[in-house]
């Protein structure tokens, strides 16, 4: 056993984190269209792209990703997450159930990246109908 004092700045260079929320409310999207999450909460070793809505892995490694979806009632926002292309897996947050409540869709995936693989969110087919700002997020870190 053994004491090595480490600075906290040093610490965090090895911490990969993010958080994000919707920026303005996503209407009536098209097929697969990234759903861009531009109000970026944290990005800690920068790899979210507010602009582009993709997290590019600045090293290889296991990485944890969560998304959740807020819709109104009569409407709904279908979503996928994607890397390199590729689908992972789902979410579906449905207001159309007759409700007059909100509805939330949540979802997570556990993705074994290489160092520049992406990860995004995009609409499901032809589902992104509605989905409220700063009450849908998405973000991810490294284990």
């Amino acid at each position: 056993m053994g004491y090595k004092a480490v600075n906290c700045s040093e610490e965090d260079k090895n911490i990969i984190a993010f958080h994000s929320l919707l920026s303005k409310r996503q209407e009536n999207l098209g097929t697969n269209v990234v759903v861009v999450f531009g109000n970026i909460i944290l990005n800690t070793g920068d790899a979210y792209d507010g602009t582009t809505g993709k997290f590019t892995a600045p090293k290889d490694g296991i990485y944890s990703f969560m998304w959740t979806i807020l819709t109104q009632p009569g409407k709904y926002f279908n979503t996928e997450i994607v890397k390199n292309s590729n689908v992972i897996g789902y979410n579906h947050a449905n207001g159309e159930s007759g409700s007059s409540i909100f509805s939330s869709g949540s979802s997570s995936a556990i993705i074994k990246m290489k160092k520049n693989d992406q990860v995004w969110i995009r609409t499901h087919g032809d589902h992104g109908k509605f989905a409220y700002k700063n009450w849908s997020s998405f973000s991810g870190f490294k284990l």
